[in-house]
């Protein structure tokens, strides 16, 4: 025997809605928690991201006391050609790995060594507490993978 039309229509809607709700995390809800981002959309709401793997794309700095992935590089004003990490950064805790460090650009015009370049960089985003020297920034990504990236110094302005 058949049920009536209308319990149909209404089981029916009912599996619509349950399986919707299950599906709508794998649809694009928790995009913005994981995946690559932006320095804008990651400093805009850090909060969301936090424990997450994130892939950001700026300028590693490796120096006597820092080592962070940047917005951008600038000019320090101090000694010909010498860059300092410039914009909204976060520790990269750890570094990068050797075969990275070794090819980036070097320089030491203001002391001790210092390297840099760009790179793209996953990792899992932490965010809320002290990270880095004397806990100086309020956030870091633990990298998983590391990817140096094209670029020159002759234009140290470029942003990713």
């Amino acid at each position: 025997m058949s049920r009536p039309f209308s319990a149909r229509i209404t089981r029916s809607v009912v599996i619509i809605c349950v399986l919707s709700l299950l599906l709508l995390p794998s649809i694009g809800c928790n995009q913005e928690k994981s995946g690559e981002v932006t320095f804008e959309q990651l400093f805009s709401n850090p909060g969301q991201y936090n424990g997450h793997d994130i892939t950001l794309e700026g300028f590693y700095f490796q120096g006597f006391e820092v080592q962070v992935i940047a917005e951008s590089l600038e000019y320090s004003g101090y000694a010909e050609g010498h860059l300092v990490p410039k914009g909204k950064m976060l520790w990269v805790e750890g570094g990068v790995p050797l075969e990275v460090y070794n090819e980036l650009y070097q320089q030491s015009m203001m002391g001790p060594e210092e390297r840099y370049g760009k790179v793209r960089i996953t990792g899992k985003f932490e965010y809320g507490g002290k990270y880095g020297h004397l806990g100086g920034h309020v956030s870091q990504i633990i990298p998983s993978n590391t990817e140096l990236l094209e670029w020159s110094p002759a234009a140290p302005e470029q942003e990713p």
